[in-house]
């Protein structure tokens, strides 16, 4: 009877009727080969945004972050994920639904997502690889490889579910010595993925991160990531253990950070990174790529090379390599104590970073000195009436003076001097305030009429022209 019943159920009368297949549902993991990744990490965006941080176009016009970043060059997005930041004190910082509105903006500039699982509540990098405090109590190591499996692959069908297309996925932050080798307050645990003290414990965690990856984005490629990219005795360690443990991934990223305090920086970390990629490339077999890149005073000529000379050799001297991402490239003026940032003290993006348009080739990598001599140590003094120094405005590389300078007053009146000792003033009187001139008369002073507080200046002589703003 039960038989029958389903039968008539599911009859519609008609006998030669054949019911049709029912439409493919478009899988937003599927994705066409992806173009060289000229990408940032904007994680850092909305707290800055919360706290009333704003971002300009070169001419001072307020922008919205995303489309400020598109419109530079950058094609791709980097968001670091981690657990339950509230636990750490991060208000939510990085969790899920963060990450999830960040994609959205990243998305709707037509950029390509990266997913940087940490696997913590908070930074994880070689000095800090803590497990997420909801994790503690996992009581074998095949368990928690079992978690890093169910989180992925949850987290990664909610991006899904909500319309995001990911295309790369970091299986780990910075896991140079392992991943999540101490428990959530830093004390010891015998259930980790520290490489040293199981070599198969690490690869475990990767394979297990990547089969969630596969199951949920199949076209998206996973990327084992490990900090400094000039140090290939490090790098190799690591890459041996995972090829002899049978870690499954497909791209292997790195993070460079070029700083100049002596005269072989360039020699010792960029020639060291080229030359490295390669070296995996061949040796290992696997694409690679610079997930993070920064400099200090970006806006400096040696600031300038190291950006724009890194993403040209990178694409153009390593074949397999996919991509660079600036880290964190919309802070500025120190934030969150971070010098590294890729934007200039006004807000705008340094010209550094046009690199990322993808339009640069070999003929513009930069030399070792400015030909120009532009960044002699070029400055402006600015001054109180009164004489007294408030700080300097430095030349950039687009020929503009910036610095962001303190004013105690609402209505404020300040000199400005050259490093030749010559002065300038306002061109006229009160109705064109924004000219310049050289100093004359009663009108050897600029001013601010505005609140007191922190005012970015700007002077550009090649227009005679400065502007201000808050």
């Amino acid at each position: 009877m039960s038989l029958l019943t389903f039968w008539a159920c599911n009859n519609s009368g008609k006998d030669d009727e054949t019911v049709p297949e029912p439409e493919p549902v478009p899988n937003p993991a599927v994705v066409s080969e992806l173009p060289f990744a000229y990408g940032c990490d904007p994680s850092w965006v909305t707290p800055m945004e919360t706290s009333g941080i704003k971002f300009r176009n070169s001419d001072g016009t307020e922008s919205e972050c995303f489309s400020l970043l598109k419109s530079v060059g950058f094609n791709a997005a980097r968001f670091r994920l981690w657990v339950n930041p509230k636990t750490s004190g991060s208000d939510g910082m990085c969790d899920i639904d963060d990450v999830l509105s960040k994609c959205k903006r990243a998305q709707a500039q037509d950029m390509k997502i990266m997913i940087d699982f940490h696997y913590s509540d908070s930074w994880a990098d070689p000095a800090k690889q803590f497990k997420p405090k909801a994790w503690d109590n996992i009581e074998t190591v095949d368990a928690l490889a079992e978690q890093v499996y169910n989180y992925t692959k949850e987290t990664l069908q909610k991006l899904r579910d909500s319309g995001i297309e990911v295309s790369w996925v970091q299986i780990g932050n910075e896991t140079q010595t392992g991943m999540m080798k101490t428990q959530s307050d830093g004390s010891e645990t015998s259930v980790n993925g520290e490489i040293s003290k199981n070599n198969n414990n690490f690869a475990k965690m990767v394979t297990s991160g990547t089969k969630a990856v596969r199951e949920i984005f199949p076209n998206a490629k996973t990327i084992v990531h490990l900090a400094n990219g000039q140090d290939f005795g490090k790098l190799s360690w690591a890459l041996d253990i995972m090829k002899t443990s049978g870690a499954d991934y497909d791209i292997f990223g790195v993070s460079l950070y070029p700083y100049y305090n002596d005269d072989g920086w360039y020699k010792t970390y960029i020639d060291a990174c080229i030359s490295n990629l390669n070296k995996i490339a061949d040796t290992y077999d696997k694409d690679v790529m610079i997930c993070e890149l920064g400099t200090s005073a970006i806006a400096s000529w040696k600031g300038k090379r190291a950006v724009v000379n890194t993403v040209i050799r990178a694409k153009e001297e390593v074949p397999r390599c996919k991509g660079v991402f600036y880290w964190e490239p919309e802070c500025y003026d120190d934030y969150n104590g971070y010098a590294m940032g890729g934007f200039l003290s006004d807000g705008s993006p340094a010209p550094a970073l046009t690199v990322f348009a993808g339009k640069m080739t070999k003929e513009d990598l930069l030399p070792a000195d400015d030909p120009d001599g532009v960044f002699a140590g070029d400055v402006l003094k600015i001054c109180l009436l009164s004489g007294e120094e408030i700080g300097v405005l430095e030349r950039q590389d687009d020929g503009t003076y910036r610095g962001t300078l303190n004013f105690s007053t609402d209505y404020a009146n300040f000199t400005v001097t050259d490093k030749d000792g010559k002065t300038y003033g306002p061109k006229s009187s009160w109705d064109n305030q924004y000219s310049i001139s050289a100093a004359h008369g009663d009108f050897n002073h600029f001013w601010i009429d505005g609140k007191a507080g922190k005012w970015t200046l700007v002077f550009d002589f090649s227009a005679m022209k400065w502007s201000v703003f808050n």
